[in-house]
């Protein structure tokens, strides 16, 4: 039977007028029914009017070519199940709409039926199992009790289905949310994959909110919201403007439980560090038991699952917050400092030392110290205006961002600042004198890049030590010598391999639980023309004129050739590890001569740990972390150096393939009398404990300094405590003397 004629529309819809269509939409299944046989249609209808199918009414949509199917699949909303002939327009136009549906709408949640007036025309095991199909039936078996059966079975798939990818969608969000970057940011979208994930568990409406508060005598601050609550995100509740509300809540925190209502529910969960979340959402029906289960087993993983966000949110604010002035560190200050370079607004960056402060720590105490930092981090913007960007990046040296062009306006400026120092501070009731010697740099004259102007400013700051001190120097043609003997420098460089003029010494790790030594740092020296030039010096220069690249590989060969010797001399497998720069990894030929020096020189790779530095993942950090996701394949350690100075943020460290972290030894130096860097190194130890890794301390000089990392958990130290770096032949005699009971 030919389907009915129609000029302007391509399908048959149900009797219901649009309107009531729409309302019907959001109450019942769709269903779309593919055949060219119009009498199947009626028949389809008949045998459904009135039916309901878990708890909903059918909505039945028709339409007679596989054709007039595609375009309809394309412009409406998804169907729940599609119940399809296999024979219309052409012999196997229902296998190709399945195929069209599977292959290139990518839709894999609505479930289909086949249903065929010509038995055996395809294998129905085959054709099941190819096109992802939930029944395949002749039209004669399909009496009506066997067609609800059916249309039953392949609801509930679409139904479960759904369910599962909208689960997916809220355990994504919670994931995501522990390692975002900003405090409200990571909180709020941990908090509405909570709320996402919860509506998604219990078939509902997105509408409620979560808030945290300590007790019910503390605020109650909403973290997210949906629906009717939205507004409600991100402020503070009280009892004026939301009684009803803030009545339950302090309830719910009194009792510790769980309060379902009619409509809603309000869930309490406390968190290992005494947090009190609640969450409420509106369900507008009754919850059943399977539901109520889910709620327990949901609410533990909610508690558990914030603190870990708030963990990582502390962790973040220690590393891009000076927790005493509470100015952005040198991490948090060289990010705010690239946002403005990126207006590419010309400004001046002023960096500011304070003249003889260790005597002020000395002569008075830590804590007068401390509080003379606080006075001159609120005295610089109060001199130089509201509108400046200040921060502390190293103990006593603060910079500042003018965002000013014109030169004299700056320098009257820092004429000002000098003359209001030249009164004494009252700090902790001594009159003390203090002055500044600053550098001062220009953008975009000086430099275009964060690291750039602030590494000129410091040779502006130095010149002004020896020349002006209290004082400011800017950065200008006076440091042309300075530029000329880098450049020199680095062309004598680029011959120091075939000179063999590099040697390399080694600093020894130890395993703070044996004391045994299990490591050693290999660090390299230049003796060029009679002298010894220190790292410092020519380190930087190698890096920026690219003849880091062959050095590197000539340290990585060398090195691992030492700890091959090592072990055939003393039988200790020492793991040596070998600083890589961002200009070695990004040489294309880096893997290959890793893996050719890993041959020729017959290493253990368990043996050789490859350290970079943590402001190196800045730098395309995607395109680094796939190199050292192979180096680490190669069964070879990657340790993160210099960790708490860098400027990546902590979400990029949940992505590398780290196994080592290494503190930093500027927290170390002061750990054992400063309790902001105690505190951030036993946050550092617990960050290495949760992703696993190994954490050593850098730079340990006192066995004061060892008990203290002992006692916070470290595994590992490095340091003068232990030894300087030596050469190969004196580092043997020391792993005999450390561990010379088991070499015997």
């Amino acid at each position: 039977m030919q389907p009915p004629h129609h000029e302007d529309d391509l399908f048959d819809f149900a009797e219901d007028d649009q309107t009531a269509l729409q309302d019907a939409d959001r109450e019942a299944w769709r269903i779309l029914v593919v055949d060219d046989d119009q009498d199947v249609h009626e028949a389809t209808r008949f045998a459904l009017k009135n039916q309901r199918i878990l708890g909903k009414n059918l909505d039945i949509y028709s339409a007679y070519t596989g054709h007039d199917a595609q375009t309809m699949l394309q412009q409406s909303e998804q169907f729940a199940c599609i119940l399809l002939d296999v024979v219309m327009e052409t012999p196997d136009a229902g296998l190709k709409l399945v195929s069209h549906i599977r292959e290139e709408l990518r839709e894999d949640t609505t479930r289909i039926i086949l249903r065929t007036g010509q038995p055996g025309y395809a294998p129905e095991s085959e054709v099941i199992e190819k096109y992802d199909i939930n029944d395949y039936k002749s039209k004669d078996e399909l009496t009506r009790s066997r067609l609800i059966t059916t249309l039953t079975s392949s609801i509930r798939s679409y139904q479960q289905i759904k369910t599962i990818k909208a689960n997916k969608e809220g355990l994504a969000m919670i994931i995501n949310g522990a390692p975002t970057l900003f405090r409200e940011r990571a909180i709020g979208t941990f908090a509405k994959g909570v709320l996402l994930q919860l509506c998604s568990l219990l078939q509902i409406e997105k509408n409620g909110f979560l808030c945290c508060c300590e007790d019910i005598h503390h605020e109650i601050k909403v973290l997210a919201a949906y629906g009717q609550y939205k507004s409600m995100s991100g402020s503070i509740l009280n009892s004026s403007e939301h009684p009803d509300i803030v009545h339950e809540i302090k309830q719910v925190i009194q009792s510790q439980q769980r309060f379902i209502g009619e409509d809603y529910v309000i869930l309490h969960m406390r968190s290992p560090h005494s947090d009190n979340l609640i969450v409420k959402v509106d369900t507008h029906k009754s919850l059943s038991e399977t539901d109520l289960h889910l709620l327990s087993l949901f609410s533990v993983s909610i508690s558990v699952g914030f603190d870990n966000a708030r963990l990582f949110e502390r962790m973040e604010n220690l590393a891009y917050i000076d927790p005493l002035t509470r100015l952005p560190n040198r991490t948090g200050y060289l990010y705010e400092l690239t946002q403005h370079i990126n207006q590419q607004t010309p400004f001046y960056l002023v960096l500011a030392d304070i003249d003889n402060f260790q005597a002020i720590n000395d002569g008075l105490g830590y804590q007068v110290g401390n509080n003379t930092l606080i006075a001159i981090a609120k005295h610089l913007p109060s001199l130089l205006g509201d509108d400046t960007l200040t921060g502390r990046i190293s103990a006593d040296t603060f910079c500042v961002m003018i965002p000013d062009s014109n030169r004299d306006y700056v320098h009257d400026k820092l004429m000002k600042l000098e003359l209001s120092l030249s009164e004494s501070f009252n700090i902790d009731g001594y009159e003390i004198p203090l002055s500044l010697t600053m550098g001062l740099v220009h953008f975009p004259e000086h430099g275009s890049e964060a690291e750039t102007l602030l590494q000129n400013a410091s040779i502006a700051l130095k010149h002004a030590k020896k020349t002006n001190r209290a004082g400011f120097s800017e950065f200008g043609h006076e440091y042309e010598q300075q530029l000329q003997h880098r450049l020199h420098m680095a062309a004598e460089l680029r011959h120091c391999v075939e000179r063999n003029e590099l040697k390399l010494m080694f600093q020894a790790q130890i395993c703070l639980s044996t004391m045994n030594i299990i490591g050693a740092e290999a660090l390299v020296r230049w003796h060029h023309q009679g002298r010894t030039v220190p790292p410092n010096d020519f380190i930087s220069t190698a890096e920026s004129s690219g003849y880091i690249v062959p050095m590197g590989y000539w340290i990585l060969e060398e090195a691992c050739k030492q700890q091959v010797n090592w072990l055939a001399q003393t039988g200790e497998d020492i793991v040596v590890a070998v600083n890589v720069s961002v200009r070695q990894l990004k040489d294309p030929h880096f893997i290959q001569r890793m893996d050719e020096i890993l041959l020729t020189t017959g290493i253990n790779t368990s043996s050789l740990e490859v350290e970079i530095t943590e402001s190196m993942m800045m730098e395309d950090s995607d395109g680094l972390t796939a190199i050292l996701h192979q180096i680490r394949q190669r069964g070879v350690h990657v340790a993160l150096d210099d960790f708490g100075t860098g400027y990546s943020s902590l979400s990029y460290l949940q992505k590398l393939p780290i196994s080592h972290l290494k503190i930093d030894r500027s927290f170390i130096s002061k750990i054992t009398g400063n309790k902001e860097d105690r505190a951030i190194t036993a946050l550092m130890v617990r960050m290495g404990e949760l992703l696993n890794m190994k954490v050593i301390a850098e730079g340990v000089e006192s066995p004061e300094q060892q008990q203290e990392l002992i006692r916070l958990g470290c595994h590992e130290a490095q340091g003068y405590l232990y030894s300087k770096p030596l050469l190969t032949e004196d580092f043997i005699d020391l792993l005999h003397q450390i561990n010379g009971q088991e070499l015997s």
